[in-house]
């Protein structure tokens, strides 16, 4: 068979890709058969009795990565040692269909496992998500603040400044002339005595 490669990508939620998983899990659990549709897309492939299973998870910051491969061969005879007797043949026949059924119901609750494992792991992302949203809401209700204690700072060294400009000298009043008025007297009492 000629090298052939499909692939999708798709954003789903949660529920979308649980149901995608499910029935694939299922198809294998049911037949050797399986349908995969994308994008209005679909194909059929025939699944080998032994798959290789590989589960890999990488956490980067908070971006999670969970890649599930599935591998098989369609001739699964080239798998299995030359020169059997036909009789031995067929007992192992009926012990690999109850092997296989027993695989399956494993691989299928497997499946699901590893699917609790990544809604686990969504649902921790999402917490750190919202965590991160509270933070960076109470960072800016406190530069909100110090903005305020800014202005407020601003209005009030206006305020000492515009006190410190020296008011006019009305009358007689000799605290504003500087102390000239008594100044005089005193020198004036000076000369007199």
């Amino acid at each position: 068979m000629p090298k052939v490669e499909i692939k999708r990508k798709l954003r789903l939620t949660r529920q979308e890709v649980s149901e995608r998983l499910i029935a694939l899990g299922k198809a294998l659990a049911d037949g050797s058969e399986i349908e995969l549709s994308s994008g209005g897309d679909s194909i059929e492939l025939a699944v080998g009795d032994s798959i290789v299973w590989e589960l890999e998870i990488e956490i980067d910051g908070d971006e999670t990565e969970l890649e599930i491969e599935l591998k098989w061969k369609d001739n699964p005879e080239s798998d299995e040692v030359a020169g059997d007797d036909s009789a031995e043949g067929e007992s192992d026949d009926s012990a690999d269909d109850s092997a296989d059924e027993d695989d399956s119901t494993a691989l299928e609750a497997f499946a699901i496992e590893e699917l609790e494992v990544a809604a686990e792991l969504e649902d921790d992302a999402e917490t750190k998500l919202e965590l991160a949203a509270e933070l960076e809401q109470e960072a800016a209700a406190e530069l909100i603040v110090a903005a305020a204690l800014e202005d407020d700072a601003e209005v009030e060294l206006e305020t000492a400044e515009l006190l410190e400009v020296e008011t006019p000298v009305w009358g007689d009043n000799p605290a504003a002339e500087g102390g000239t008025a008594e100044g005089g007297a005193a020198a004036g009492g000076n000369s007199a005595k």
